[in-house]
């Protein structure tokens, strides 16, 4: 069973108000004018337009303006007496008006200007007049954004009242009131000081007083100071109740503005009482069209939105809408921001056309009031393509999306909050097609701009941390999710509160994790605290209560509380009809729930019929690649494969497998390594669910359809990196020759960091700092996939003829690994040869894994007797090969593709009943994938024969360079002071290999005979920095000397596991398979106290990660001429994790490995005997099957612990 998050709650319940450039509407009244700034925020889902009033200048100078109109004057005002000069100055306000109503801002400037002269020939430089006109001329600057002017008359208002009227005046104190005013709708933070001064010098308890407090309490909200901002509003409603009365419009304001600060803080009841409160005392003093009565019925009505009160949110937005229109016009930011609300509330209840209408509606006014290029109408594109995004519509959806960030970055920039916004909401779009490809990229994005420029507690750079948690649970890196959610419920609790909605929201996510990785007990708890308070803070109707008793009710149907799953579940079902009805994307995800909760109540045609149903409109409503309909895509294959409706079954399960291929094709290019794997373990069961039918099929489709399987998913990560391996060196890009660089980088610090191991100042963080860096490298693997894909060219999907006819005369073995209903794990094999292809099922893998892990220790045993061996040997062959006779015949050539522990098995050391190795009867062919059989090779490096052999680990001239010694005294001192060191890999030591370097001499004796150009390096020169200097990839690169292959370190582990307190199969990202394995080289052993401190590039320890880095595009062959070079970790379908993968991704063809300790002269021997007969001409896999052979038929050298430790893995050759 398949599930998807079901409540991505950054989408649908973290709302933040976002800055916008403010409307220019205005309202005059007998007094210096003011105007309304419409700051609206259009996060996905949820389309909030606050509307923020400025507090009122309060000169006493400009309690009126004359009503007289007289033509402008142009004429120069020195001349002009003071009396006609006052009758011209009363006479120039109601000019200005009329100019500023028209909206012709420079024109209203001018008479302005000309107000100031008359002002100061009328009444005198420092008279409240002239500072009352310099006022409105500073705030007409402000309107036409010239700032700098504006700010310069506000400066010298202020000079001029305190030299004429002190400090503490009335005066003084109104010109602190405007230019904080001023400030404020710059910078909240260049205000807060103005303000703060004004209330200061504000004596007594007096409404002007308390109109500062609220001031300033704004100040304190813009700032995100809100317990400052909430204690500075109590206080001045408390005044103005005390001093002008509950009902006076100053103290029914300032309770509006505390009421939508407790909105904006997600404190939904509080603020409903208060405007249930101060509503009803509005009505009794001001009319029905008042602003402040509209706009505290609009707040209460998104109130109710957000609650879950449909129907009382629908009423006060249309009542709004309707008066505040006739009042004030359609443009009228109000009306609009009250469209949003319903258009929001429409969406809210599955009402899509209507909500879709209504945000065309305010799209529209913005388009003819400001233009395209506009961020308002910018928005506006936003929330549309919102709704289309619902309606399924998401090329739509995507196109308005693109329009709205283009236009936000081009006109705001990229780094500002409303093109963090659009960004978030384009990457959910692609996030719910399942383009996760495109989706993080932009999300990681969006979030280190948000935390850059708003902080890493800002509420959206939370809704994006949010995010991103749940796209790393739909790729199932559950570990990186989980660590995710905590830190973002984290930061919630300490910023909103444990019982905010944004909590809640991060908790049911990271209990719907624990869900989806069956941690049942831990989960149940957290859905039955969420459902109870959204319940009590919102309704049982509300959208975030009904997802909650959802989930509550998935995870009583996964402990197995069938009745109370069945009440939850059908409530739930119930609810969300009623409310969305059954095109909406949450009642889908409750009737498929319902359908798996049919199965287990054995109900299984009545799930049938509502699986059919759900898939049908999931396809037509979210789209083929949507989550959900996979879910149920997969929930409907398996119940019809259950009801014995097979041929049904294996069609819907084809269906699947073929989208899903489709979808990893997308996404896997672009991905980082461990998400990669995280994609592959996540979607494993459907592929395993797949393999069931085929193999229940039991005809010609079986075979076919296998091979099929694994052409396309078997070593698909191994193919994806070693292939952008091979775009980077040949497309020439110095784009991706730079991220290459940045990548080799950060590998090297992480090398270095588990090189060093933790030490006491970085023991608790050493967890942390290794899982970092590996974010790090998954990071830049994900911007290398994605940038080469332009370069990489569209190839031919590989057909089975195609496989065929590369065997030649040969067959093919390909061993395959999947998992039974029970979840244990089984072997099957596909043989193809010219007679066709066929399926053997393999009974008892237990007893397969028994026998080869008996076999690998006895033959490892250099006392054992042959016949114990041949014993162990005949006993794997018989149940594992003797199977496959039937089928090959009398073929000798033999191409196998190993699978699972079958990795590390010695074929050729099998026994037949005939008492012979298989390596006498057969050329047996170890690839890497069957797709290898159908590819054209790259051509080859031309390059010389690259050898290194026997490196003198004991040299010391890294350890005496002057960089080592500045460590060694930094270290002394650090001892000297108590501090201990790391561990790490710094306890490595190894003996010397005197037959290692024999082995080199003795090849470069032999390949100077074949005329062939090689480069040997021994001893102190034997250093891994040669690697990284070569003049370019080697033809052939043989390494004589020590391998190394680490166990996991389980305190380690554990470490990593309580960090990210995940339950993934995968290995902990800090404990890298790669990092635990590696070659020795020069000066390993003097170097090892220091590793991680001196440079790991020629360190003495070449670590399977390093070999990453180091262009071996085209060599055709690598020797690991060491123990254990070819053991790693085992991870189904792609192999073993260690030296060899590294060698392959790194570019090479063909590797020879071995798999445990050989003696020095064995392993010179068969080296010898190889090199003696490759360098002749013969192919390479040839060569090493003859010099086996060769030593098989010496009685010294004839036991497999000799001649079966080292394998040749690589392409068709």
């Amino acid at each position: 069973m398949f599930s998807t998050v079901d409540l991505n709650f950054n989408s649908e319940y973290f709302w933040w108000y976002i800055s916008k450039k403010k409307y220019k509407a205005y309202y005059w009244q007998k007094c210096l004018k003011n105007y309304t700034i419409d700051d609206y925020q259009f996060n996905e889902g949820v389309h909030m337009r606050k509307i923020i009033f400025p507090i009122k200048f309060l000169l006493l100078a400009l309690i009126f303006f004359s009503q007289l109109t007289l033509p402008i004057s142009n004429r120069a005002f020195s001349q002009t007496t003071p009396e006609t000069a006052a009758e011209q100055w009363s006479l120039r306000q109601t000019e200005i008006e009329q100019f500023y109503q028209e909206g012709d801002l420079q024109g209203a400037l001018n008479i302005a200007q000309e107000a100031v002269s008359l002002a100061e020939t009328a009444f005198g430089p420092a008279s409240l007049e002239t500072i009352s006109s310099m006022l409105l001329q500073a705030q007409i600057h402000s309107e036409l954004d010239q700032l700098e002017e504006a700010n310069q008359i506000y400066q010298t208002a202020l000079e001029t009242t305190v030299s004429a009227f002190g400090e503490s005046d009335t005066a003084t104190l109104s010109v602190l009131d405007s230019y904080g005013q001023f400030l404020n709708s710059i910078d909240p933070e260049m205000a807060e000081p103005i303000l703060t001064e004004a209330l200061r010098l504000s004596e007594g308890e007096d409404p002007q007083r308390a109109a500062r407090m609220k001031a300033l309490g704004q100040n304190f909200q813009e700032m995100g100071r809100n317990s400052e901002a909430e204690k500075m509003l109590n206080e001045a409603i408390k005044i103005f109740q005390t001093l002008v009365g509950e009902k006076d419009v100053e103290t029914l304001s300032a309770m509006s503005v505390l009421a939508q600060l407790q909105m904006s803080q997600g404190k939904l009841k509080p603020a409903q009482e208060l405007f249930e409160t101060a509503l009803p005392l509005m009505r009794e003093v001001l009319e029905e069209n008042s602003f402040l009565v509209l706009e505290s019925k609009e707040n209460l009505g998104e109130i109710y939105r957000q609650q879950g009160s449909f129907s009382k949110a629908e009423t006060l937005f249309k009542e709004t809408i309707k008066v505040a229109a006739v009042e004030y016009g359609d443009e009228e930011p109000l009306v609009i921001q009250a469209k949003s609300h319903l258009a929001q509330l429409y969406e809210d209840t599955g009402k899509l056309k209507q909500a879709l209408a209504l945000h065309q509606q305010v799209y529209e006014t913005d388009l003819a009031m400001l233009g395209e290029n506009h961020p308002n109408t910018a928005g506006d594109l936003n929330n549309l393509a919102s709704v289309r995004r619902r309606l399924g519509d998401y090329q739509k959806a995507e196109n308005l999306f693109r329009q709205s960030l283009d236009v936000m970055i081009s006109v705001l920039g990229e780094d500002s909050p409303q093109s963090v916004s659009v960004m978030n909401n384009l990457a959910l779009l692609l996030e719910n097609q399942g383009l996760y490809d495109e989706a993080e990229p932009l999300f990681k994005k969006a979030h280190t701009i948000s935390g850059k420029i708003q902080g890493e507690r800002h509420p959206t750079t939370l809704a994006l941390l949010n995010n991103l948690a749940f796209l790393y649970e739909s790729q199932g890196d559950f570990e990186r999710s989980e660590l995710n959610y905590r830190k973002v419920i984290q930061f919630n609790t300490e910023v909103f509160g444990e019982a905010h909605s944004n909590t809640l929201s991060n908790q049911n996510n990271l209990a719907y994790l624990f869900l989806r990785a069956e941690r049942f007990d831990e989960a149940r708890p957290i859905f039955t605290k969420v459902h109870n308070l959204w319940k009590e803070q919102l309704g049982e109707n509300h959208q975030n209560t009904l997802k909650a008793l959802n989930n509550l009710g998935r995870v009583q149907k996964s402990l197995g509380n069938l009745d109370e799953a069945e009440k939850l579940l059908t409530a739930a079902l119930n609810g969300r009809k009623k409310i969305f009805g059954k095109r909406h994307a949450d009642t889908l995800r409750s009737m498929n729930d319902f359908g798996e909760l049919l199965v287990i109540q054995d109900k299984k045609e009545e799930a049938l019929k509502i699986f059919r149903e759900t898939l049908k409109l999931e396809e037509e409503v979210l789209g083929e690649n949507h989550p959900y309909t996979f879910e149920t895509l997969n929930n409907l294959s398996q119940l019809l494969e259950d009801l014995g409706k097979t041929e049904e079954a294996y069609e819907m399960y084809k269906i699947g497998f073929n989208r899903r291929n489709t979808f990893f094709d997308r996404v896997l290019w672009v991905a980082g390594d461990n998400t990669r794997q995280s994609y592959i373990k996540l979607h494993k069961p459907e592929q395993d669910a797949y393999i069931r039918i085929l193999l229940s099929l039991d005809d010609e489709r079986t075979a076919q359809d296998l091979l099929e399987v694994i052409l396309q998913r078997k070593g698909m990560l191994l193919k994806i990196t070693s292939e952008t391996q091979q775009v980077v060196m040949l497309s020439g890009s110095s784009e991706l020759q730079e991220i290459t660089e940045k990548l080799t980088e950060v590998r090297k610090k992480l090398a270095s960091l588990t090189l060093a191991g933790p030490t006491d100042e970085n023991r608790d963080q050493f967890g942390k700092m290794v899982y970092d860096l590996e974010e790090q490298v998954n990071n830049y693997q994900l911007e290398l996939g994605k940038q080469s894909a332009r370069f990489r060219q569209s190839t031919q999907k590989i057909q089975i003829d195609d496989v065929l006819a590369g065997l030649n005369e040969s067959a093919l073995v390909d061993f395959l690994t999947y998992r039974k209903k029970d979840d244990s794990l089984a072997l099957l094999a596909i043989v193809a040869n010219e007679e066709g292809l066929n399926v053997i099922q393999y009974e008892d893998l237990e007893m397969i894994q028994a026998i080869i892990k008996e076999l690998i220790e006895i033959i490892q045993d250099e006392g054992a007797e042959d016949e114990d061996v041949k014993s162990v040997a005949y006993d794997l062959w018989e149940i594992l090969w003797s199977p496959l006779n039937e089928y090959l015949g009398e073929t000798e050539s033999i191409f196998i593709s190993p699978d699972g522990v079958l990795n590390v098995l010695p074929f050729d050391a099998l026994t037949d009943e005939d008492d012979s190795y298989l390596l006498e009867n057969y050329d047996l062919k170890i690839i890497s994938s069957t797709r290898d059989l159908a590819l054209d090779q790259l051509s080859a490096s031309k390059g010389e024969m690259f050898i290194i052999a026997g490196p003198d680990f004991d040299s010391d001239k890294i350890i005496k360079s002057p960089e080592a010694r500045e460590i060694k005294h930094n270290r002394s001192r650090s001892v000297s002071q108590g501090a201990r060191m790391g561990s790490g890999l710094r306890g490595l030591n190894f003996d010397p290999l005197p037959g290692a370097e024999k082995e080199g001499e003795v090849i470069k004796e032999v390949s100077d005979t074949k005329e062939r150009s090689t480069l040997i390096f021994s001893q102190r020169t034997a250093e891994e920095n040669l690697l990284r200097k070569m003049s370019g990839p080697p033809e052939v690169l043989h390494i004589a000397t020590h391998g190394f292959f680490l166990k996991e370190d389980e305190r380690l582990a554990k470490r990593i596991q309580g960090l990210s307190r995940g339950s993934s199969a995968l290995p902990p990202p800090a404990d890298n398979p790669l990092l635990r394995a590696g070659l020795a080289f020069a000066g390993l052993n003097s170097n090892a106290p220091l590793l991680g401190e001196i440079d790991t590039d020629n360190d003495g320890v070449l670590t399977a990660m390093e070999v990453l880095s180091i262009n071996l595009e085209g060599t055709q062959m690598v020797v690991l001429s060491a123990c254990e070079t070819g053991l790693g970790e085992i991870h189904e379908g792609e192999g073993v994790y260690g030296l060899r993968r590294s060698f392959q991704e790194a570019g090479v063809r063909n590797v020879i490995n071995s798999f445990w300790e050989v003696s020095d002269a064995g392993t010179q021997l068969l080296m010898t005997k190889f090199y003696d007969k490759f360098l002749a001409g013969t192919d390479a896999r040839q060569a090493l099957r003859e010099a086996r052979l060769e030593m098989l038929e010496e009685i010294q050298w004839s036991s497999p612990y000799y001649w079966s430790a080292f394998v040749m893995v690589g392409r068709n050759t």
